[in-house]
């Protein structure tokens, strides 16, 4: 209540009280006291409308605002009548991760922008998952990233992702990490000697986090003139950006870091020699080496590490030494090293450095490790079947629905499978028609789970196979949850459909 009449409401109303006002305002409190009721009840009403604007109203600053300058135009945007616009106004509303990974990927594919119009949707979206945040940096537009720069949910769009045709230095000194990493990553690509020079004068300013996710880069096109930089990053003050480092010089064959490693652990592992054959020793570290400090190999295990101490040392150790070495130092093939360890004394260490030193291009050994029967293995086969090419990946599921469900095969596929990448089309057509069939069966009726695998597996199946589904199998009796799991999944597939069809009809 403003100042001149509350004390009316305080110590009571025997005369009309004026309220004055502007406007539509002014006439709507002069309506309410040329009543003839007793003064305290249109005292009431008017101190009632008073209240009611004030809360409706909107305070204007006395200075003047300053009007934003207009969006660019998008000249690749779609609009409305495209025929791919229901499809992405359903996907950013309320379709899976993958789905919306992919649409983003195929507005990519065609140098399109998303339509105006879907621009909230999809920067909810991005608000919501934090993984599309990437692929939505290039779909978005001139408009989308004017649209975020007014809603601070939006703000990991206000700027667009740096490509290596716009990088420039402001953005390695006033953007987001996401940025400053794609900047150096573009910078590499075109100047190597350069990058190494940006991250060595200013990785000791940067937080941990940072200077972990920058010195990453350096795993692409990694070269021996890193060697500098990477020792040095050896002496870091987080452990984190220590063993990244290690990891990388672990894998310059030629670097001092590499032949240290390698001299400490070839002694550990002996050759005996029989009258009929010759068999492998291998003796984890008895102490720790003073200098395995200065090569990120901590010599006090953590607590809650479950190896023991000459375990932890080892694991550290074989962590650090190229697959390739065992093969080569012992004669044997990864399918040989990986039954051997298991009859010695230190198996869990091997497999554990093993693992962590699997790359893409150790095809061998990843499926010698998937094949080990491992428990450890088995708990982190999806990121190694990652590393497998798509197809090698394939013999280790089912090519079934209910073969997946059985097997509990569904984490480790999807998994394994990186944005936008499918299934092959060998694998995809049976596992469509299985998913069709299974449908009309008693357990997709009654088990959430089995209908949760559909809608999972119908984001990955290669688009191909898409085109061949006729219609779902139904049933008289289908429960409302199943004929829910019905329409979503002849949604996405259709959305799919549509996606992989001819952007320009």
């Amino acid at each position: 209540m403003s100042a001149p009449w509350i004390k009316h409401a305080l110590i009571g109303v025997s005369a009309k009280v004026a309220f004055a006002g502007d406007g539509e305002f002014g006439a709507l409190l002069q309506k309410v006291a040329s009543s003839n009721d007793e003064p305290a009840l249109v005292f009431a009403r008017a101190a009632g409308a008073v209240a009611a604007c004030r809360r409706a109203a909107v305070t204007i600053a006395s200075k003047a605002i300053a009007i934003p300058p207009a969006a660019q135009a998008d000249a690749n945007a779609l609009d409305a009548s495209h025929p791919w616009f229901e499809a992405l106004a359903s996907t950013f509303s309320d379709g899976p991760a993958r789905l919306q990974f992919e649409a983003c990927l195929r507005l990519a594919a065609i140098g399109a922008t998303l339509p105006h119009t879907l621009l909230q949707r999809a920067l909810d979206a991005g608000t919501r998952n934090v993984a599309l945040r990437d692929l939505l940096h290039p779909v978005i537009g001139n408009r989308g990233r004017w649209l975020a720069g007014f809603n601070p949910d939006w703000r990991f769009a206000a700027e667009a992702a740096v490509t290596p045709n716009d990088a420039g230095t402001a953005t390695w000194e006033e953007g987001s990490l996401a940025q400053r990493v794609a900047y150096l990553r573009s910078l590499r690509s075109k100047d190597p000697a350069a990058a190494r020079a940006l991250l060595h004068e200013q990785i000791d300013q940067l937080p941990a986090k940072e200077r972990v996710e920058l010195a990453s880069v350096f795993g692409d096109r990694l070269e021996d003139a890193d060697e500098p930089l990477l020792v040095a990053l050896l002496k870091d003050r987080s452990r984190d950006v220590r063993d990244v480092a290690a990891c990388l010089l672990a894998r310059l064959p030629n670097s001092a870091h590499a032949q240290r490693v390698l001299a400490w652990l070839a002694p550990l592992l002996t050759e005996k020699r029989g009258l009929l054959r010759r068999s492998w020793q291998l003796e984890a570290p008895q102490v720790a080496d003073p200098q395995w400090q200065g090569a990120a190999i901590e010599a006090k295990r953590p607590q809650h590490d479950r190896l023991g101490e000459r375990a932890w040392w080892l694991y550290q150790l074989v962590r650090q030494v190229p697959l390739a070495w065992w093969s080569a130092h012992t004669a044997m093939t990864p399918a040989d090293l990986v039954a051997w360890s298991k009859k010695t004394d230190w198996s869990e260490a091997l497999f554990r450095g093993w693992r962590e030193r699997a790359a893409t291009g150790d095809a061998e050994w990843i499926e010698a490790l998937l094949q080990s029967g491992n428990a450890l293995i088995a708990q982190d086969a999806a990121a190694l079947l990652a590393k497998l090419p798509p197809a090698a990946r394939e013999k280790y599921w089912p090519d079934t629905i209910g073969g997946i469900y059985k097997a509990g095969a569904l984490a480790a596929i999807m998994g394994s499978f990186a944005r936008g990448e499918t299934l092959s089309l060998r694998i995809s057509q049976p596992l469509l028609d299985s998913i069709a069939a299974a449908f009309a069966t008693d357990a997709m009726r009654n088990d959430y789970g089995l209908r949760a695998h559909a809608i999972e597996l119908s984001t990955i199946l290669h688009p191909d196979s898409l085109m061949r589904l006729q219609s779902v199998a139904r049933r008289d009796d289908e429960t409302p949850a199943l004929a829910e799991c019905i329409h979503d999944f002849e949604r996405i597939i259709a959305i799919r459909r549509t996606l992989h069809s001819s952007p320009r009809q």
